[in-house]
């Protein structure tokens, strides 16, 4: 098991030393600090791979640490221990993108389960990390060889260096070059070119196909083939050639020049673990730019090789000359954009501009152009349908031999989705799974802002309290999944009731809370309450089976019957009591006189199913 570092932050020495034990499987390096300030500066110091962290703590609480922590890393992994009492920290914690929540006591299962989530998302992104860091400094090393042999009057001068920097973008050992000898059955091949990070490593200066039992290998770089394997991979005559290049495991690309096999490009290395396709894909256009060096070596105005090295990646690729004129672009980036090669070629890059970025924003990215030659980020444009998506770009800049800019070189990936599933994650935190209503976090949010701001604005607001009448009947006599539907469809209803600005939340498993803001009459409140009353007038239909439904009320307004959420709420939940004590499917308001409330109106209200009651 990939062992990561795990950060602890706790000021309690039992809790630290549970954890220390709880953790063994999964690090052999944990840190601890005992307050905010410290867990800073040893993130900051070791940049731990995920952070444990308890809240109140001397000096710095966590979440201020968190605060501080995101502000030097979005992606590192937090959880943070809480009793899941205190909505405010909750909500709080979420903004600042804490990604799990431990409670104290921790019970060994739960723990277990979050941790080993947590574990398998860090691996998992450093893996894809790694891969995509390996694909990019790949790219760039195919993209400066294919530019260097184009500045190079004989390709060869650059040879042992652009094949040594490929190596090590590659994260290979060994990488050689062999050309077919000009035999008439290309029988033999000789070495053009080896290096080997292993000084004890022997290399062939030449092979013989045939008496070397390589002929299935011929066969198949004849017909433009890759071979890609381990030691597992191979019979004993290839691990003989292994043995002698001191690597487990090797990948052999086919050089063709002007359609005619010229000889093989070998890349291996002492781990058994092959390269991925897309690996073998993008290092194929390294063999391909050496045929097209070879085939074009007194060719130095050729854009061929530079095109050849975004033909085989996933990611979007276009090159623009020094005016920013695109010159070209490949399959990857018509997939995403929508554009076609021939509605771009010419064309500024800025026809891909979404309107959502000011002038200074592409003012900085020139300007880091200009003094670094590169420049990585996140860009919101718009595909050619019109649709908005994010991009991380990188952008970088070829020089000719005098130093100045030629070309730009822009690689892309859309991000828009790992956006939206953050985006769904924050939802999900604040929604009830069932119902899709507010859950108690969300809403007690809502209220605490409706307060604050019918206090500041002198406005009325009204909590209320629904609770479905004999329920538990229903779920013992049909079963849960009708109970469920049922609790579906009265959400629904509620929501079709109610203005788009209020707030309907389920407040329990039978319990609907509801918040209307911004009152102006009495005689609104009271249409809403009859209108949901209303609902229980018609049965619901579930699998064919009538099932008659009964609902409580219960109503409180700000500031009448309270100014706090706990007064409100309170008054709301007292009401629906009443009703449902004095026999159900009722309405009931918490004060007996009505003309003591702020929104009661001259018109009277007068209705049979209105009780009030203290």
């Amino acid at each position: 098991m990939e062992k990561l570092t795990i950060l602890i932050v706790d000021d309690d020495k039992t809790t630290t030393s549970i954890l220390n034990h709880m953790l063994y499987t999964y690090t052999d390096n944990i840190l601890t600090a005992s307050d905010g300030v410290e867990g800073l500066e040893l993130f900051q110091t070791y940049h731990p791979d995920i952070i444990l962290s308890d809240i109140n703590m001397p000096r710095m609480n966590g979440l201020e640490m968190v605060e501080q922590i995101r502000k030097i890393d979005e992606n590192v992994k937090i959880a943070i221990f809480t009793d899941f009492e205190r909505r405010d920290i909750l909500i709080k914690a979420i903004e600042l993108g804490v990604n799990q929540f431990l409670s104290k006591p921790f019970a060994s299962k739960s723990f277990s389960k979050t941790i080993q989530q947590l574990y398998n998302e860090v691996v998992e992104k450093r893996r894809i990390n790694q891969e995509v860091e390996r694909q990019k400094n790949i790219l760039h090393s195919i993209n400066k060889m294919s530019h260097s042999f184009l500045q190079q009057s004989d390709w060869m001068e650059a040879l042992q260096q652009e094949m040594n920097n490929l190596k090590k973008a590659s994260k290979m050992s060994s990488i050689f070059i062999y050309q077919n000898e000009s035999d008439n059955d290309k029988l033999s091949a000789h070495q053009l070119l080896y290096i080997n990070d292993n000084t004890d490593a022997k290399g062939k200066k030449r092979i013989h196909y045939r008496k070397h039992y390589f002929m299935r290998w011929k066969n198949k770089l004849e017909k433009n083939l890759p071979i890609n394997g381990s030691r597992a991979d191979y019979d004993k005559s290839k691990k003989k050639l292994l043995d002698l290049f001191k690597i487990n495991s090797l990948l052999i690309l086919p050089i063709f020049v002007k359609n005619e096999w010229w000889g093989f490009l070998g890349i291996g290395d002492e781990h058994e673990e092959t390269l991925t396709s897309t690996n073998v894909e993008m290092l194929g256009t390294a063999a391909s730019i050496i045929g097209s060096a070879i085939n074009n070596r007194n060719n130095l105005k050729s854009l061929e090789m530079s095109s050849a090295v975004s033909e085989h990646t996933m990611d979007g690729v276009l090159i623009t000359d020094n005016n920013n004129n695109i010159l070209h672009v490949n399959d990857a980036f018509i997939d995403i954009t929508g554009y076609t090669k021939e509605s771009v070629i010419g064309k500024d890059p800025k026809i891909l501009k979404s309107g959502q970025h000011d002038k200074h924003f592409y003012q900085k990215i020139w300007d880091q152009l200009s003094m670094d030659g590169y420049w990585q980020g996140e860009i919101t444009n718009r595909k050619k349908n019109g649709e908005i998506y994010i991009e991380w770009l990188s952008i970088n800049t070829i020089k000719n031999a005098q130093g100045q800019i030629e070309n730009f070189i822009g690689i892309f990936s859309d991000v828009t989705h790992q956006r939206k599933d953050a985006h769904n994650q924050a939802y999900l935190a604040t929604h009830d799974p069932l119902t899709g209503l507010s859950n108690r976090l969300l809403f007690n949010d809502r209220l605490e802002h409706a307060i604050n701001h019918s206090e500041r604005f002198n406005k009325c607001i009204s909590l209320i309290f629904c609770d479905l009448d004999n329920f538990k009947p229903i779920n013992d006599t049909y079963g849960h999944a009708v109970g469920d539907e049922i609790l579906k469809s009265v959400a629904h209803s509620l929501k079709e009731i109610l203005r788009k600005d209020d707030t309907v939340c389920r407040f329990g498993g039978d319990e609907f809370v509801i918040l209307l803001e911004d009152l102006h009459s009495f005689e609104y409140l009271d249409e809403i309450l009859h209108r949901i009353n209303a609902l229980t007038h018609k049965p619901c239909i579930i699998d064919g089976k009538t099932i008659p439904i009964g609902m409580s009320i219960g109503a409180s307004i700000y500031p009448d019957d309270g100014v706090t959420q706990e007064e409100l709420i309170k008054s709301a939940d007292s009401a629906m009591y009443r009703a449902k004590n004095s026999g159900k499917n009722r309405i009931e308001y918490s004060q007996s006189d009505l003309d003591l409330y702020c929104l009661k109106k001259y018109k009277s209200i007068g209705d049979s199913d209105i009780h009030y009651s203290i």
